[in-house]
């Protein structure tokens, strides 16, 4: 009796997949990923000449140094490179 029973029901599920299949073609791929890439925006990284970080421009601490606009993670990074210029200077 049970064994009719569970045979009974994957037979009604089979039945039922494939029903779907033929009749309804299209619902299986709304669930699919979209074909194009979806377009993330976004703004320019620009590289730390002291410690190598990228930051977003609109984060970053931007100074002009001999004529030369550099884009800086940090206050602190950008004294340390103003020392080291001046070192090597």
């Amino acid at each position: 009796m049970i064994i009719r029973l569970i045979i009974t029901i994957i037979a009604v599920y089979f039945i039922v997949r494939l029903v779907r299949g033929l009749f309804l073609p299209a619902a299986g791929k709304d669930r699919s990923f979209p074909r194009k890439p979806a377009s993330i925006p976004g703004e320019d990284l620009v590289k730390d000449p002291q410690c190598g970080t990228y930051v977003p421009v609109s984060s970053a601490t931007k100074a002009t140094i001999d004529g030369e606009v550099l884009y800086f993670c940090s206050e602190e990074c950008l004294k340390k490179y103003k020392e080291q210029k001046q070192t090597k200077a």
